[in-house]
């Protein structure tokens, strides 16, 4: 990993999101350009067999080069002979990459607040300056 990446832990977002044998914890982790490079698996409790055939399937790979708006639209099938750990792995991404997008939001709704705030002080900044300097010339004339 270098300093570009994003690592997005899915605990304890995503604790409730079960799979076969409880939940299923994972990293996804983001490139510099914001997509998405890899889902690596963490220790779970899922019996390992219906684990490596998700892996085998590739299911984890199913997100990789997409952004998280479009690896949430799209739709990742469970893979047949682990249908419960497919869909507690394809569950927990899509919980917490909603996470993710929503503390987004957050963080550029605050940013245009601030900046429209900054904005307001420095219209009203001037607006002030240029009246007082307006008195001060009519009060020399």
């Amino acid at each position: 990993m270098n300093n570009d990446t994003l690592i997005l832990q899915s605990k304890p977002y995503t604790d409730k999101v079960i799979g076969f044998a409880g939940p299923t914890p994972l990293e996804i982790i983001l490139d510099a350009s914001g997509k998405i490079s890899e889902v690596k698996l963490l220790p779970n409790k899922d019996t390992p067999k219906y684990v490596q055939i998700a892996i085998d399937d590739g299911l984890l790979k199913a997100w990789n080069g997409l952004t998280p708006q479009e690896a949430l639209a799209k739709k990742v099938d469970a893979v047949s002979g682990a249908t419960f750990t497919s869909r507690g792995i394809i569950n927990t991404v899509h919980k917490r990459l909603e996470v993710y997008e929503a503390e987004q939001s957050r963080s550029d709704v605050s940013l245009l607040a601030i900046t429209g705030t900054g904005l307001l002080i420095i219209i009203a900044l001037g607006y002030f300056l240029l009246r007082r300097k307006k008195r001060r010339k009519k009060g020399y004339e």
